[in-house]
């Protein structure tokens, strides 16, 4: 028996008789620990949600919540008796009671767990104290949110699940409640599902993350390995961190592209000495350097306070990517010529065949 939080075994997750993601299986090792599930809209994230908390039926595989079975093709335990709370995109208050009154009904289930949060601190956190008396007509998308979030962290369950938690609520304040929120869960110890579209705010959130891509879950990993260590050109493609070149292995530690040069590094795969492959390279993985004679049209630029990104182009027409903190003293401009540090290395060589 696993000694497992959650464990999802060989899983179709289906809704109106339609598989959406098939033969899924994937972990949680203990409680309070957030998971992150990505993908593009439709693939059936939600999915996946409503069918860990009971609203809709298995016909494959099996669920466990601490060791317990709470789904089967041919058991559904209630989703009332699963102690799990779960918040919609789309906020599912009752219109007839107070933004208050929808709050505290959290506190009416039964719950066994020592550590009880405080409502009061949650309606803080969320910056929602000032609409308690209000009704949910009379607030706007992103705050209504905010409300199905506190009500769900209040009921303190086994497991949270969160779908597209912070999508209505405001960049300028998005960030502050990433952080607030991520520290919520810790604090209590809340094992978490939260389904987004934003890569950025699942590698922050989870612990681990899940893509799914092509209705299956095409890898399940911690943050860093998803982004520097992605199992596939899909994954690499959907997350959109960097581009494929084609190279020729021509060392244990070395490869070789006609318009960059030698590009030295650790592989992350083996590959036979001469095999022809697809590099990922990443902004970070390039170096600026004015004296270089390896240099490359800057094409666009983008400016993120911090940093800028420019977009180079090389005689090819490829287009690659560079970060530079923003405080470099030499800014260039569309047209320039910009200097790319040789030879290129590569902490980590991730190639596709």
């Amino acid at each position: 028996m696993s000694n497992n939080y959650l464990d999802i075994e060989n899983v179709d997750f289906q809704i109106g008789g339609k598989t959406r993601v098939k033969n899924t299986s994937l972990s949680i090792k203990k409680k309070g620990d957030i998971i992150c599930i990505l993908g593009p809209s439709g693939i059936g994230k939600t999915t996946i949600l409503r069918s860990i908390a009971g609203l809709e039926k298995l016909n494959k595989g099996t669920i466990r919540l601490k060791g317990k079975v709470i789904s089967t093709k041919n058991y559904n335990l209630e989703p009332e008796n699963r102690n799990i709370a779960l918040s919609f995109q789309d906020n599912s208050l009752f219109p007839h009671y107070t933004i208050e009154k929808n709050i505290n009904i959290a506190l009416e289930r039964k719950n066994s767990s020592k550590k009880k949060i405080n409502p009061n601190e949650v309606i803080k956190l969320l910056g929602i104290n000032k609409i308690l008396n209000k009704y949910p007509h009379q607030v706007s998308a992103g705050e209504a949110q905010r409300v199905s979030l506190a009500r769900s962290l209040s009921s303190n369950p086994d497991l949270l699940l969160l779908d597209e938690p912070l999508s209505n609520i405001d960049t300028s304040f998005k960030e502050e409640i990433q952080v607030e929120l991520k520290q919520i869960l810790n604090k209590f110890k809340i094992t978490t599902i939260i389904v987004t579209h934003d890569s950025y705010e699942a590698f922050y959130l989870g612990d681990k993350c899940g893509v799914i891509l092509d209705n299956k879950l095409e890898q399940y990993d911690t943050p860093y390995n998803l982004y520097h260590f992605p199992k596939s050109i899909k994954i690499v493609k959907f997350l959109n961190r960097g581009v494929l070149i084609p190279a020729i292995v021509t060392s244990p530690k070395s490869l070789e592209n006609d318009e960059l040069g030698t590009i030295t590094g650790i592989f992350s795969k083996k590959f036979p000495i001469g095999s022809k492959v697809k590099l990922l390279l990443q902004p970070e993985d390039l170096d600026h350097d004015d004296r270089s004679n390896l240099k490359l049209d800057v094409v666009d630029i983008k400016f993120r306070g911090s940093s800028f990104i420019y977009t180079l182009e090389t005689q090819s027409k490829k287009k690659l990517s560079i970060i530079l903190n923003s405080h470099h003293i030499h800014q260039h401009k569309i047209n320039d010529k910009f200097g790319i540090k040789k030879p290129i290395h590569i902490e980590h060589i991730v190639c596709f065949s």
